[in-house]
């Protein structure tokens, strides 16, 4: 993929009235009209910038004041962030298996893998695709527990109408460089309470707010101008951008549709994925398509790579997770960002129907 960015001219005006504040970080002027505009969007105003969706999960995690050592039930296909986030707090992390078509966490095993230790889930809405949010609160509110969302890919997605950013407790989205919309650097965390949101603030700027006095311990979560002037401009665009990547992937969908050897990660209709990535699901293995369409120059993705199989990970890895295995080894991820013209969707799949249905199909 490849970031969709405003004109440089309009970026460089802006960066010309950051240049004339001479403030460049401190959650100045910019970075207060990117909360305003991600507020505007969801509908909600407890949402706060940081330096990256990194810093946002662990400030997240932080604000719910845990025990040290408490479980965090998290699905173990997710980007390394997550469980990242879960191990800076000292909590331990608890791997649980994927619903294999949606993608996203099961919410029944992780009912599965509640202990007393259980001190908060952590659910990732996969490719923008929103997880069961409704299962989920209703097992986290029938056994006391906090929801946080790594909505890193979910800025603009929708769950039975409502935006992501308002599911949990807490959610965090990211704006890097891969991202529909993007900052370059930097993240946003939506709270579902003042109490957590003012929390929030005192976590991202190290744990004080004026006095420099830290009421516990914080971390330096601050977006910088320079940053935040880039998600201003971007974050306007967010419906079209979304927009654009429904109309490719529904174009992937209409060249494949007769393949039976290629699926699609399943999005309820009831909800919007932004589909920060396409994933394709292979029946037989997706190794010899990758191979071909790295022959033609198309460049694809191994993605997520299971946590619990990580070196860093391991000593969690406590069980065996079949469909997040069983999945990793069919997925691929093919190309898809806003400005990827039909032609070259229309060429990419055209290689992938022929790899399985043309002259010695594999």
């Amino acid at each position: 993929m490849r970031p969709e960015l405003p004109p440089l001219e309009r970026y460089v005006e802006l960066l010309r009235d950051v240049w004339a504040s001479h403030m460049l970080s401190n959650f100045g002027a910019y970075a207060r009209r990117f909360e305003s505009r991600a507020q505007d969007f969801l509908g909600t105003p407890r949402v706060r910038c940081t330096a990256s969706g990194d810093v946002g999960l662990i400030v997240a995690l932080k604000a719910l004041d845990l025990p040290e050592g408490g479980e965090a039930i998290v699905p173990s296909f997710t980007f390394n962030s997550t469980v990242n986030a879960i191990l800076w707090n000292r909590l331990t992390p608890v791997f649980a298996d994927i619903d294999p078509h949606a993608l996203t966490v099961d919410p029944a095993d992780v009912a599965a893998q509640v202990t007393p230790r259980t001190a908060v889930i952590v659910a990732t809405h996969v490719f923008g695709n929103p997880c069961d949010a409704d299962a989920l609160r209703q097992l986290a509110a029938a056994r006391s527990l906090p929801i946080v969302y790594d909505a890193a890919h979910a800025f603009g997605s929708r769950y039975r109408g409502r935006p992501a950013g308002t599911l949990g407790d807490l959610e965090v989205f990211s704006f890097s460089g891969t991202k529909l919309v993007t900052s370059a650097e930097g993240g946003l965390v939506a709270a579902a309470t003042d109490a957590l949101v003012r929390r929030v603030e005192y976590g991202r700027a190290y744990g004080f707010q004026g006095d420099y006095e830290s009421h516990f311990v914080g971390i330096n979560g601050k977006l910088s101008e320079l940053n935040a002037a880039l998600g201003v401009l971007t974050i306007e665009r967010v419906e079209q951008a979304v927009a654009r990547r429904q109309a490719i992937a529904e174009r992937y969908r209409a060249h494949l549709a007769g393949v039976p050897e290629v699926s699609f990660q399943r999005v309820d209709p009831r909800d919007r994925s932004t589909y920060k990535d396409l994933a394709i699901l292979c029946a037989k293995g997706r190794d010899a398509l990758e191979a071909r369409l790295t022959a033609e120059g198309i460049q694809t993705k191994r993605y997520f790579r299971p946590c619990h199989t990580m070196r860093a990970y391991r000593r969690w890895a406590t069980r065996p997770l079949p469909r997040t295995g069983e999945t990793y080894a069919r997925i691929l991820c093919i190309p898809i960002f806003n400005e990827l013209p039909d032609a070259a969707v229309d060429r990419i799949a055209g290689i992938v129907r022929a790899h399985f249905t043309g002259p010695g199909a594999g």
